[in-house]
């Protein structure tokens, strides 16, 4: 089972999947079936407080470099 986290708007470029990677969490583009671009972050879910840990290493990392808008796909 995974833990999910950072659910948002549009798609994010692969650098925001780097980030994530480096602390063991991958980053998902989804299309909803009435066509609406979203996206999350996902890691294992180890439980408290190692799921909050890796969310918040990776959200950190995100809002250092302009957070999501900042990492929005342009296409």
């Amino acid at each position: 089972m995974e833990y999910y986290f950072g659910l948002h708007k549009g798609h994010l470029s692969e650098k925001a999947n780097k980030i994530a990677n480096k602390h063991k969490a991958s980053h998902i583009n989804y299309i909803e079936p009435s066509g609406e671009k979203r996206g999350w972050f996902a890691c294992g879910n180890l439980g408290e407080p190692y799921n909050s840990v890796i969310a918040k290493a990776v959200m950190a990392d995100i809002e250092k470099i302009g957070g999501i808008v900042a990492l929005q796909s342009k296409r």
